[in-house]
């Protein structure tokens, strides 16, 4: 779908209130010391409710608070307690957190995209509930990057989420605040033998696609790029101003489908107009495993996300085929009397947007044709 790249193009920024929780503690929503302001949604589905206390608990210990905590239940008819979980846990730690609950379900892409207009903050961090921050200033590393105009969005290295992190984290004092002198019930614990191998099979199942698949990834396009090629881990943060582009231009050809993996149709955007993903080598978040059944539906989700989202950006991944016809337009101006070309140098004073990319191409783009060319292969 040709059309869906042209509704893509950005403008390009280049051309153109939490409660802090403990003395010392970075209040970023006022953007101290010139750090952007952000803001942190956390989308809730069903069975989340035995995660997102573990996910609120290391927001509170990062060493940078939000300037506000929205918490969108899109579970519809379906919906658990996860968000009265929240509130409690919110109200007896000083953290306040907003709670949306829906009674019909929108959808994951519909639910970012009207948070990223509500925000007024400059970067948006997009937490899973099964995630938790392991490193303390995770935060402050990915806003870090933000002050190179190309990066889109930041996000740090994954790991798999052990029982025994979940056991510290219930034994931290925002949660032993909440639960007071009760016993803390972890409705993760494994029951029986069969639970115990089918949890430790997901694990190493997750561990395996983080270290071999999106390990390889990042090699590859931080090698070609200085980025990487799709922004995993639980815990990304974006610029806020390109994601309410992308949706704005978007929105007119797709509405809100973004495929069947969203994550892949705008990292192919973003590459699309120019701007870079990052990875932050110095933090880390752990990932809850999913259920072992849910593994062949997410892994087909995945490859058709990616085959659609290069079908509809189909100009990034030519980028191979674009530097041939560049040296071939060179050649043939060479050879004509008073020809005019414009060459890569006055061209790349317009770093931004997909007219680059459909007369120069994307480095990024050679490595985006050769992963969809072999797992389309596989």
């Amino acid at each position: 779908m040709p059309g869906l790249a042209r509704a893509l193009r950005g403008t390009g920024e280049g051309n153109g209130g939490g409660t802090s929780l403990a003395t010392g503690r970075l209040q970023a929503g006022a953007g101290t010391s010139g750090r952007p302001a952000f803001d942190v949604v956390v989308p809730v589905r069903p069975g989340d409710h035995a995660f997102v206390v573990h996910c609120l608990t290391s927001l509170l210990l990062q060493s940078l608070t939000p300037g506000k905590v929205v918490l969108v239940d899109d579970g519809g008819a379906e919906a658990d307690h996860s968000l009265q979980l929240a509130a409690e846990f919110g109200r007896a730690n000083g953290l306040q957190v907003e709670c949306i609950s829906r009674r019909w379900t929108i959808g994951h892409v519909a639910t970012l995209k009207r948070q990223a207009r509500d925000s007024s903050a400059q970067v948006l961090l997009v937490l899973q509930p099964g995630t938790v921050l392991n490193t303390p200033d995770y935060i402050e590393a990915c806003l870090a990057t933000f002050a190179d105009t190309s990066v889109a969005c930041a996000a740090g290295h994954a790991a798999v989420l052990q029982p025994g992190h979940r056991s510290r984290v219930e034994q931290s004092e925002p949660v032993r605040r909440w639960i007071g002198d009760d016993p803390y019930l972890d409705p993760l614990a494994p029951r029986g033998a069969a639970d115990r191998l089918a949890r430790w099979l997901s694990a190493a199942w997750l561990a395996h696609v983080q270290d071999l698949g999106a390990g390889l990834c990042d090699r590859i396009g931080e090698r070609t790029c200085g980025g990487i090629m799709l922004a995993t881990g639980g815990a990304v943060a974006y610029r806020c101003r390109y994601l309410r582009d992308l949706f704005d231009r978007v929105e007119p050809v797709r509405g809100d489908d973004l495929g069947a993996w969203p994550g892949h149709a705008i990292a192919h955007a973003f590459a699309t107009e120019g701007y870079r993903m990052v990875r932050v080598g110095e933090a880390e978040a752990l990932v809850q495993p999913p259920p072992l059944a849910r593994w062949p539906s997410l892994a087909w989700s995945w490859l058709l996300g990616l085959l659609q989202a290069g079908h509809w950006f189909d100009p990034l991944l030519r980028s191979p085929f674009r530097r041939l016809a560049r040296y071939r337009r060179r050649k043939h101006a060479q050879g004509s009397a008073g020809a005019r070309y414009t060459t890569r140098d006055e061209v790349i004073e317009e770093p931004f947007g997909e007219r680059v990319t459909r007369l120069e191409g994307r480095p990024v783009g050679g490595a985006l044709l050769l992963r969809a060319v072999v797992l389309a292969g596989l």
